[in-house]
């Protein structure tokens, strides 16, 4: 079997550039779809029940991935690992392996640079998205890491006004004044109610592609920090559908209908201790081009902290 060391890229720590602090966008993302699953998980043994099933059906999507993984017993509060991908389009902006331990009460976040470049692939983990899909990330994950991911998870960024609608709202402070579909955004405060506007909002804007996607992603999180407070209130419970379709609209996963009743029910406090690693890449040149991979050390640090997580 090929080891770790073969998988990583040799890269000197030298290259090794500091970075400023960012916001964990990925954790906030997970805790919206944890909220949900709890919200889910409670509607079960109500009269809601045929809605939650028919909306699961309708968010589940095998894939067709080339490793192996087994699901262990969430009946028994097993431990286990799976992906996490916030997508917008045909791109992964946001790469999270979550290892989740109900007996502790914890979750163990391993967060990846979407930039990472995968030698195997030819590509990186951001772009490797709109190629293979969901199976071809956690192929290339299970392979470098060296770990079992038997489940995957994605939410499409681009169906946040769902979940806006859901709330009854939100207010946001713009930054920027531009105009997207018939829309007029402003710099200050806005109030964004319907789907069609939040789409709207978050769509890219601008001529530098670079700062036009820097852009985006500080929308994204400025609407996504305002939707989690209020999916606690009172109002959003009582309007649990809402909820529900729009996780059945913008969440595939290969979870299982009695996957959820079981997360629902027995894995409710994995965000009682969340500690996270982010995995910064290293620079080195492939092909006459620069290239962020992940360093040997880095992927053996990985390997080493979800299988602690698992057997803790």
């Amino acid at each position: 079997m090929e080891t770790r060391k073969r998988r990583a890229d040799r890269v000197s720590e030298k290259n090794v550039t500091p970075k400023k602090k960012k916001k964990h966008r990925g954790l906030k993302i997970f805790g919206l779809i944890v909220l949900l699953v709890l919200l889910i998980g409670g509607a079960i043994f109500g009269k809601a029940y045929f809605d939650v099933k028919n909306v699961m059906v309708k968010s589940y999507q095998t894939i067709d991935r080339k490793t192996t993984a087994k699901l262990p017993s969430l009946k028994e509060k097993s431990s286990f690992s799976f992906l996490f991908l916030g997508v917008n389009d045909k791109t992964a902006n946001d790469v999270l392996v979550l290892t989740v331990n109900p007996k502790k009460n914890k979750t163990t976040v391993i967060s990846l640079n979407r930039n990472i470049y995968l030698p195997s692939e030819s590509t990186t983990l951001k772009e490797l998205y709109g190629i293979k899909g969901a199976a071809g990330e956690i192929d290339a994950l299970q392979t470098l890491l060296g770990v079992d991911i038997p489940r995957y998870m994605t939410f499409d960024m681009r169906g946040l006004g769902d979940f806006v609608e859901a709330v009854g709202g939100v207010q946001v402070q713009n930054d920027t004044h531009f105009v997207s579909s018939g829309f007029e955004f402003k710099p200050g405060t806005l109030s964004l109610k319907k789907a069609d506007e939040v789409k709207a909002y978050l769509t890219k804007v601008g001529d530098d592609a670079d700062k036009a996607e820097a852009d985006l992603i500080d929308r994204e999180q400025t609407v996504l920090i305002a939707i989690i407070p209020k999916m606690k209130s009172a109002n959003t419970v009582v309007n649990y559908k809402k909820f529900v379709n729009a996780f059945g609209d913008n969440v595939k996963t290969d979870f299982v209908f009695g996957n959820i009743k079981a997360l629902g029910l027995n894995y409710n406090g994995v965000l009682g201790n969340i500690t996270k690693e982010n995995l910064k890449p290293v620079e080195t040149t492939i092909d006459g081009k620069t290239q962020k991979i992940l360093s040997e050390e880095l992927v053996n640090k990985a390997h080493d902290r979800i299988e602690a997580a698992l057997n803790e």
